[in-house]
């Protein structure tokens, strides 16, 4: 049958069949082919003009062929015999339309090329630079923070996308300030295929960083990459990504020699909801710890250090914190007040930049002499979560366990009652009734909101969703000087941008949270220890106290060099602190402040 049928086609449909497959090659294969019809034309043109004696020899009559071709130039009456009129003015009709035909095909080619330039799908020559694979409009924190990061040196970051490179470059250009030392270049294209991935040079790069939108898309990105590691032996690039859900973590071995990093979103997110639910402030520490603007976290070694106890380094080290130190291999946060630093150690100071440090005699008198009294729990009331989503198992379990009343509002009823029998130590309840109407009941009784996402909608949608009932909370807060404080889950970073700005609100923005951590293994990878310590549920965790907490009086002058050692007294290690509606981290240790009622401290510790 199979050979039957090909008998069946014509020569005309071969004709067709071999013309379309030669000018689906592209301009030039057209271009070849235009030009062999042009030439076969002049060819059959000269031997008719020989025949016919118009011409004495196969050279003269091509030549006028071909320039009456070129020149499109129509003989005129006077120029010879009826018929070379008759065969010149062919080849002017045929140089017409060769004309024609060019000019078109040249000039859809360069449009072509011109856009596939607009795309960026051409190669980039590039080696020892940063990939990013996934960029999403309106979403600057990572770029932000890798230029931070960068400081002076020269660098070059490509991005690839599936977004129009137009797109990107007018994104940037409009929202992003990048110096003259870093290029940025865009790139279009699929950053789950390896075809797509070669254009970016992943295998001469240093870094590829993961930044799709959801885990599917991460999981397969990192696949893609892997199979080119395989291609290129000279592959070098540390990958570093970080994933909502726990489940789409790679096996332990593909990341035990650091060469893949991965840390998951949604823990870290719903720990610090927990936490800032009743220790306002919060969120804006977590954001100054975790980003390069001022201060950062540094590996050193300082022989002058050698044999003095934590408390000791204290009271001389200057414009640094001492929250850590690495021995044998691990590093030790928040460690003991009386521990020695010893020859061997790494200490991991949290300074403005490295070696930003300064040691001076010892100045143990500068704190003052009190009587160090049983730390203070802060008095916690009623917290009201709005909304569900996977996060809240995870709230429920970080939340003090001093809370008395956890009332949520959602219309998941069934998930709520898996949830409450869960967690049946803990004094939940599902609330009755229709929340909206009741808000300014609810208001005057609460003294904790947080607000979830709906996970189950469109993300934006979500995000206004809860920005326009935290307008409706504020506004009862403002007209009735209500003393709660809110927690706000957002997904997106521009949903931030354009939200309300209050030291009473606490926002948690899961891309801002997803770059600042991408940021800061991919510039030390050895922080991974420390921040999967700090974000998790085992080991120091970072905190926002009430001054009350640590028996401090408000209205009393203190230096902040005999804070640290006041707070180290008490096994915490103090970062900075919240006064008069700011937020200061490691200031000098000369620095003085009056605390008011409100004001509270940022320390790292255990529960």
């Amino acid at each position: 049958m199979a050979a039957n049928r090909r008998n069946d086609f014509t020569l005309k449909d071969r004709f067709r069949y071999w013309l379309d497959k030669k000018m689906a090659r592209g301009t030039m294969s057209i271009i070849v082919l235009l030009s062999l019809a042009v030439l076969s034309v002049l060819v059959f043109v000269s031997v008719l003009t020989i025949l016919f004696k118009l011409r004495d020899s196969i050279f003269p009559a091509f030549w006028d062929s071909l320039a009456n071709t070129i020149n499109t130039d129509m003989p005129s009456s006077e120029d010879g015999s009826v018929g070379y009129i008759v065969l010149n003015t062919l080849t002017a009709i045929v140089g017409l339309l060769f004309t024609s035909i060019l000019i078109g095909v040249v000039s859809s080619g360069i449009e072509e090329k011109l856009d596939s330039l607009r795309r960026g799908n051409s190669l980039v020559l590039e080696s020892n630079h940063t990939v990013i694979l996934g960029y999403n409009l309106g979403e600057h924190g990572l770029l932000h923070q890798l230029i931070l990061a960068t400081g002076k040196k020269k660098s070059v970051i490509v991005i690839c996308t599936d977004i129009e490179k137009p797109d990107i470059e007018e994104d940037l250009k409009n929202n992003v300030d990048i110096p003259d030392n870093i290029e940025v270049i865009c790139r279009n294209g699929d950053i789950t295929s390896t075809n797509d991935l070669r254009c970016c040079s992943i295998e001469k790069a240093n870094l590829v960083i993961i930044n799709a939108l959801n885990d599917n898309r991460r999981i397969k990105a990192i696949l893609a990459v892997l199979c080119l590691e395989k291609e290129y032996p000279e592959f070098k690039a540390r990958i570093v990504a970080c994933v909502t859900d726990e489940k789409h973590l790679l096996p332990q071995n593909k990341m035990d020699n650091k060469k893949i990093i991965m840390m998951k979103t949604d823990d870290v997110m719903a720990r610090i909801v927990a936490h800032t639910s009743t220790e306002p402030g919060l969120s804006v520490a977590f954001k100054e710890l975790l980003n390069f603007e001022q201060n950062e976290f540094y590996f050193e070694k300082e022989l002058k250090l050698i044999g003095k106890t934590v408390m000791e380094t204290a009271a001389c080290l200057d414009k640094a914190s001492l929250v850590g130190i690495r021995r044998n291999g691990k590093t030790i946060l928040n460690p003991g007040k009386d521990m020695v630093i010893d020859l061997n150690d790494d200490l991991v100071f949290y300074e403005q930049c490295k070696e930003s440090y300064e040691i001076s005699d010892d100045n143990s008198k500068d704190i003052m002499e009190r009587e160090y009294k049983e730390i203070r729990n802060d008095i916690r009331g009623d917290v009201f979560i709005v909304g569900y989503n996977r996060l809240l198992d995870t709230i429920l379990n970080e939340l003090p366990a001093d809370v008395k009343d956890i009332t949520i509002v959602t219309d998941k009823k069934d998930e709520i009652k898996e949830l409450i029998k869960k967690h049946k130590k803990r004094n939940i309840s599902l609330y009755k009734g229709d929340f909206e109407k009741d808000l300014a009941k609810v208001a005057a009784k609460a003294e904790h909101f947080v607000l979830l996402t709906d996970r189950e909608i469109d993300k934006e949608d979500a995000d206004i969703n809860n920005i326009l009932l935290l307008l409706k909370l504020m506004n009862l807060k403002e007209l009735h000087d209500y003393p709660y404080n809110l927690t706000v889950e957002l997904n997106m970073e521009n949903s931030y941008n354009v939200a309300m700005k209050n030291d009473k609100i606490d926002y948690i923005v899961g891309s801002n949270i997803a770059s600042l951590l991408l940021a800061q293994i991919s510039e030390n990878p050895d922080l991974k220890e420390i921040l999967e310590e700090l974000l998790s549920k085992k080991g120091n965790e970072l905190f926002s106290k009430s001054i009350r907490c640590f028996n401090l009086e408000a209205g009393h002058d203190y230096s902040y060099g005999a804070l640290k050692q006041i707070i180290l007294s008490y096994n915490y290690t103090l970062l900075g602190y919240s006064n008069e509606g700011k937020t200061i981290l490691n200031p000098k240790s000369a620095e003085r402040v009056i605390f008011d009622e409100d004001d509270r401290l940022f320390v790292l510790g255990q529960k």
